[in-house]
């Protein structure tokens, strides 16, 4: 019987274009693991260090770095060379005390901007749940989850200090916000209206950007600024 879970390996030529890597300097890129991001907006801490950042010529040079304590993610170091980063992730080189913080470029591939020491992370709330004692948790664009408000609502959006909610960005009309996925990938505009979706129809909004005004479903875009 043939297998029909999923493979532990990723090819160049099937990989996403999140990635945005050479397709045929070799046959297989590392696979991201499972959990964090999808696997179609996530690259493994290994090939951004190895073929984003070029701070290693090979895998295991990079491998060794991630395994002695080398990199933080978000604060936290991390030893899984095959850990997923995507949209809103802060990648800290310990040795020389840089910092990254990965957004997206206009294609849809993963953007990476120098970040300061004070750089703060927004993310989109996604899920919302209550846990054991009626504790409010949110579920976060990143995959991971914090504990909430319950006034915060799904498509609102949370900037983190740590791992806990420092304030609330509220999805509504004037709200700044950025496309993280679509046509309109990596713009950014204010809010003019927000449409509720139906049975055949989804929830949209109207942007106005820099000399332009569109329309995209809500999912597709996250508040950055009030």
């Amino acid at each position: 019987m043939a297998r029909h879970g999923n493979s532990r390996h990723l090819t160049r030529l099937a990989s996403s274009m999140y990635a945005r890597v050479s397709r045929k300097t070799t046959k297989y890129l590392a696979k991201p693991s499972a959990g964090r991001h999808s696997l179609e907006r996530s690259i493994a801490l290994v090939v951004l260090l190895r073929d984003k950042l070029s701070l290693a010529a090979n895998a295991g040079e990079a491998r060794r770095v991630i395994k002695s304590g080398g990199v933080e993610v978000n604060g936290r170091k991390v030893s899984d060379d095959k850990y997923p980063l995507g949209f809103g992730d802060v990648v800290k080189l310990v040795q020389t005390g840089e910092s990254y913080a990965v957004g997206v470029g206009k294609h849809g591939d993963i953007k990476l901007e120098k970040a300061g020491k004070e750089h703060g992370r927004t993310l989109k709330v996604v899920g919302k749940y209550l846990a054991s004692g009626k504790k409010v948790m949110l579920r976060l664009y990143d995959g991971s989850t914090v504990p909430g408000e319950s006034s915060t609502r799904v498509n609102d959006s949370v900037v983190l200090e740590g791992s806990k909610v420092k304030s609330v960005l509220k999805m509504s009309n004037g709200a700044k916000c950025i496309v993280i996925k679509g046509a309109h990938t990596s713009e950014t505009g204010v809010i003019k209206e927000l449409k509720a979706g139906g049975a055949t129809s989804v929830a949209a909004a109207k942007i106005e950007g820099d000399g332009s005004t569109f329309e995209t479903p809500v999912e597709n875009i996250m508040v950055i600024g009030a």
